[in-house]
């Protein structure tokens, strides 16, 4: 199995690798189409580019279909479901790639129009799985003694055999798709000036902040370029020209770019500079200067485009250098006229003040990229990331929070909104996203912190696998929605996601149990987005992990507190939060707690508010808050955590340690408690402590032994037996343990009363794909806070 995986990544990393690369390929045909060598090549980028999204859509089925494969327990059960339809499981896979193959063809001749033979086939190859499905699942559940774990480890074949529907939707769906466009250029060229046109109207284009912050920067430059122009070099248009060219159509102020346009200008100033000053002296015959000029100009312009279209660290730098070259090649001068005013001096000037002129160029956009509102490439690539977080959270709450809560159907309206962020937005920032960190690897430190490209690189793919399941759970609820409509599907009111029903209890707990870890995991999910969005965001830009996990272990201990989700913490809560501490110390009195409570309550929440907010506690922590448990080693036995009114035991001969609080205005808040009582075993007795800080107060703790007693401040003693652990004991209900309860509870209710039996193949997928589809979300955004508790 594991050979199997390793050939499957390669597999994939080869065909990403070449989907990649068609992408370039298709980018760099522009200028084909620009001169017409499309019509001599039999080439159409348009035809071209449906192919190859459908090659991308492609690759992002297969990528779910690996997914759940790497999911599946391949147990009892799955071996009896897979040994009934694999035969039918391969003629899909011979049925779609007759279809893939009939595609490729028709691409290949530049069709306009497809009326493909392979679809029926594989349509009803498709009918026929879920059928087959249907009748294996009911006739195994019937006749097996098939128990609920067996049937939430089979959970992630519905993901596969959806997955791998489609994959075929997607072929099926590319023949509509494809004959709805039109490929005359004439339509296309109208099309692009309509659109264009249209944009500059459009006040959405312009609420766009580093458009204009981008803008601004261009024509501070360009004017900048154009003063010196005008009063030192004579009207010379080299300095904005090149201004013009070098700042345009680039993201972001990276140090890879900078360093191209600097490499570009002076490789295309300085050696065609020198071939320039011998040639234009070249006087009889007269045409020879200018041939060689030519053919200078082609050579070099050719290995600038070759470097540029070669892809590597110094393309960018290739196509200025191409530029910069033309412009001083194509330079005519009158030496060789009688009357001409050029000379051997003046042509060796004007060469010195061509490769002047494009170095104040690149000394003028330099001053302004680092002058005028620098952001560098980590910066931008932590907004793209923290963007493309957001987008996520939105579409989960859009997805999961309606469907996994509801049947009915959602509106149209919200389904466009959908497939707005999953087929344009978020792609588009993964795109930006990829360029940024290539961008961020080569950017200079400086006194910055050591930038982990790995991280960065994971959090892509995470972005990318949320992006998929998102997408998947959409094509999934448009595919279920449509069958509806053409009434291939019976919806049954018994939906374990709609009201609970009272004349059965056993749907009554299951539906309960769902509903509760349903709602629990949407609250999980958006927390933990809220939690990324945070630990991306400018403020956490220069933490070390350490602070990143003390600021992690502070909100969970916040979020269990916080016992009605409301954001804040009242009294209750926080004796609650305070009786968790301390029931690790020892004995405390109920009246010791109240006391406390008021205490947090005056030190951390506002004057005249009852209630603490995440950002009071937060901001006390910041300034220096502190909940801490210390363990001091006696030999004592340990007493009940605790009491109501009584007081722990006091050993023969000995008095409890005393209870000091001390609160001033100016001085900080210092609560500490200890017990004692009596054993002929060793027992643990320990302080826990809330300092606020200030003037650090000194209180006085002892080491009680049989023999000796020792006296020394609660500071040296934190020094010498302080226990290193964790300051809370904070037990997490974690994200992936509320997807199993939704999944038992699932299973359960499938198995009650055989409902598997009268509700459809259809509502049994769609059920079994939003689990599924919740578990990859869970592992997410747990790989998400692993990531972001590494190095920066």
């Amino acid at each position: 199995m594991e050979f199997l995986k390793l050939r499957l990544r390669h597999k994939f990393d080869e065909a990403e690798g070449r989907y990649r690369r068609m992408l370039t390929l298709q980018d760099d045909a522009w200028w084909e189409q620009c001169f017409g060598l499309h019509y001599i090549l039999q080439f159409n980028r348009a035809i071209s580019r449906s192919y190859i999204k459908l090659v991308g859509s492609l690759l992002a089925d297969l990528s779910t279909l690996n997914y759940a494969m790497l999911r599946e327990d391949y147990k009892r059960l799955n071996m009896i479901y897979m040994s009934n339809l694999k035969r039918e499981i391969y003629v899909i896979q011979t049925r779609a790639n007759d279809l893939l193959n009939e595609i490729s063809r028709e691409v290949d001749a530049l069709s306009p129009h497809l009326d493909l033979k392979a679809i029926g086939a594989l349509e009803n190859q498709v009918e026929m799985v879920l059928y087959k499905l249907r009748k294996v699942q009911n006739r195994t559940l019937r006749k097996e003694n098939v128990t609920s774990d067996e049937v939430a480890g089979n959970v992630p074949l519905n993901l596969f055999l959806f997955s791998l529907n489609s994959f075929c939707s997607t072929l099926i769906n590319f023949q509509q798709s494809h004959n709805s466009k039109i490929y005359n250029d004439v339509h296309r060229v109208q099309s692009f000036l309509l659109s264009s046109l249209k944009r500059f109207i459009n006040p959405a284009y312009y609420k766009d902040s580093e458009l204009w912050i981008t803008a601004l920067k261009i024509t501070v430059a360009i004017m900048a370029g154009v003063t010196f122009s005008v009063g030192v070099y004579g009207f010379s248009a080299t300095v904005p020209s090149c201004i013009a060219y070098i700042m345009g159509g680039h993201l972001g102020t990276s140090f890879r770019t900078t360093v191209n346009r600097v490499g570009g200008v002076v490789a295309g100033s300085v050696v065609p500079s020198v071939f320039k000053f011998f040639f234009v002296q070249i006087c009889d015959p007269e045409a020879l200067g200018v041939i060689l000029s030519d053919v200078v100009m082609f050579i070099w312009v050719g290995i600038c485009m070759y470097v540029f279209f070669g892809r590597g660290y110094g393309s960018y730098g290739g196509m200025v250098a191409a530029f910069v070259a033309s412009d001083t090649l194509l330079r005519q001068t009158d030496i060789c006229y009688p009357n001409g005013s050029d000379s051997s001096s003046s042509i060796a000037l004007a060469s010195y003040s061509s490769l002047a002129q494009t170095s104040v160029a690149v000394v003028i956009f330099i001053s302004v990229e680092t002058f005028l509102f620098p952001k560098s490439a980590i910066t931008l690539l932590r907004h793209n990331i923290l963007d493309t977080l957001k987008l996520h959270q939105k579409a989960f709450d859009l997805l999961f929070g309606h469907h996994l809560s509801s049947s009915v159907e959602m509106n149209e309206a919200a389904m466009a909104d959908i497939q707005t962020m999953l087929v344009v937005q978020i792609p588009s920032r993964l795109e930006a996203q990829q360029q940024l960190l290539a961008e961020a690897r080569v950017e200079p430190l400086l006194w910055r912190p050591q930038f982990s490209a790995d991280k960065y690189e994971r959090v892509l793919q995470l972005s990318s696998r949320l992006l998929s399941t998102n997408y998947l759970l959409f094509k999934l609820l448009r595919w279920f929605h449509f069958r509806v409509v053409q009434h291939r599907v019976t919806l049954n009111p018994a939906d374990i996601r709609n009201e609970i029903e009272e004349n059965d209890d056993n749907n009554v707990d299951c539906q309960a149990q769902w509903k509760i870890s349903s709602s629990h995991f949407q609250l999980l999910a958006r927390d933990n987005f809220e939690t990324m969005e945070m630990l991306f965001s400018d403020t956490f830009r220069y933490s070390d992990p350490d602070q990143t996990a003390v600021f992690m272990q502070m909100k969970e201990a916040f979020r269990l507190a916080d016992k009605d989700c409301s954001g804040e913490l009242n009294a209750d809560d926080v004796t609650a939060l305070l009786g968790t501490i301390f029931a690790q110390s020892g004995a405390v009195k109920e009246e010791q707690i109240k006391a406390y409570v008021n205490e947090f309550m005056n030190v951390v929440g506002k004057p005249g508010r009852a209630t603490v907010s995440f950002e009071n506690f937060m901001d006390a922590i910041e300034h220096g808050l502190k909940l801490e448990v210390e363990v001091f080693r006696r030999v004592r036995p340990r007493a009940p955590a605790l009491f109501p009114d009584a007081s722990p035991e006091v050993g023969i001969g000995e008095s409890p340690l005393p209870t000091k609080v001390t609160t001033k205005e100016t001085q900080p808040v210092v609560i500490q408690v200890t017990e004692a009582a009596t054993s002929d075993k060793m027992e643990e007795s320990r302080s826990a402590s809330i300092i606020e800080p200030a003037d650090t107060a000194v209180t006085v703790a002892r080491e009680l032994d049989h023999h000796t007693t020792t006296f020394f401040t609660s500071e040296n003693a934190s020094v010498f037996i302080r226990r290193e652990v964790d300051v809370l004991n904070v037990e997490d209900f974690s994200i992936t343990d509320v997807v199993k309860h939704m999944k038992s509870a699932y299973v359960e209710w499938l198995l009650a009363d055989k409902r598997y039996e009268y509700i459809s193949m259809e509502e049994q997928l769609l059920l079994n794909c939003l689990i599924s589809g919740a578990e990859s979300i869970a592992n997410s955004l747990s790989g998400l806070e692993e990531i972001a508790l590494s190095s920066s």
